[in-house]
């Protein structure tokens, strides 16, 4: 038997067997990575809904092609048999599905993204309506997102107009100042039902799909009893729902005993901020591609 650096020729009844150690293992380990990948891909074939159906397919295909591809590294590295050539067949197979399917994809939310004010003009696009409760305060990005994909934005805050969009870089399409002083867009905390008036017209004349974000909780509840103050949020929450549009509540930590804030969270959901965003971004993405599909579908019929 002679030892190469990464070859082994063992002789057995006069014929020689060549192995190569390295090639088996590497080719072993992608096998197993492969039958792994194509699991997990049949998984999402299975579970996803028709919009994500074709993106689980070609998964399924392109790792199905990288199975064999690493079955073939293998035998090229147990036996003489060259099968380099379709090795190279399968890989190339698997990367240009899979690069495919991404350029496809990424075209479809390309397109999405190159007509912005046409949404906003058109249709609103926003895919969940309800109310939420985060606790913790919305981020820049996280305002921007809602308000791209809504008929617009609605914002209540303690804080001035001119600071609170000079630290979120965000003009919302209305503001709200919760204050005592007198003058336009300011909501006195003596008066809910003032503001309950004003955040209703809103989304009256927004017609749905709008988003409306809430700050200064802690400032009502100085010059209102809990209940009344519960009374108002949860009216808005009703008004936000039956407009098919959407509330959100930043509740700063102990700003309500343990008993309030249990009566708040049955009627607000308590949801992460990049919880929120997922769920939407999701939906959208599967309401691009089912658009998508029923047009390459009218295209052939036609």
């Amino acid at each position: 038997m002679k030892n190469h650096l990464n070859m082994l020729e063992i002789s057995c009844d006069g014929e020689t067997m060549h192995l190569d150690f390295p090639g088996v293992l590497a080719g072993v380990a992608l096998v197993i990575v492969g039958v792994l990948l194509s699991m997990r891909a049949f998984n999402y074939y299975k579970n996803i809904q028709e919009s994500g159906k074709n993106l689980a397919k070609n998964f399924l295909i392109s790792v199905s092609f990288f199975t064999a591809g690493s079955i073939g590294v293998v035998i090229d590295s147990l036996t003489e048999t060259k099968l380099w050539f379709i090795m190279a067949g399968f890989y190339t197979l698997s990367y240009m599905l899979l690069v495919s399917s991404v350029i496809y994809y990424l075209r479809v939310l390309s397109s999405q993204e190159a007509k912005p004010k046409q949404y906003r003009e058109k249709v609103p696009i926003l895919p969940i309506t309800g109310a939420y409760v985060f606790k913790k305060p919305a981020s820049s990005n996280g305002l921007a997102f809602l308000s791209r994909h809504s008929s617009g934005l609605l914002v209540v805050s303690r804080t001035q107009k001119e600071l609170w969009t000079k630290k979120y870089q965000l003009e919302p399409d209305k503001f709200i100042w919760l204050s005592r002083v007198e003058g336009e867009d300011i909501g006195d905390p003596t008066k809910l039902h003032v503001i309950q008036d004003a955040i209703l017209a809103f989304l009256r004349e927004r017609g749905g799909r709008a988003i409306v974000y809430f700050e200064g909780v802690e400032y009502l509840i100085l010059y209102n009893d809990f209940s009344s103050v519960a009374k108002f949020l949860f009216s808005l929450k009703d008004y936000a729902i039956s407009n098919e549009s959407m509330l959100i509540l930043y509740l700063p930590p102990n700003v309500l005993d343990g008993n309030q804030e249990t009566i708040l969270l049955k009627e607000f959901q308590e949801k992460r901020e990049e919880e929120l965003i997922k769920e939407i971004s999701q939906k959208l993405f599967a309401a691009l591609l089912e658009g998508e599909n029923h047009a390459g579908s009218q295209s052939k019929e036609n």
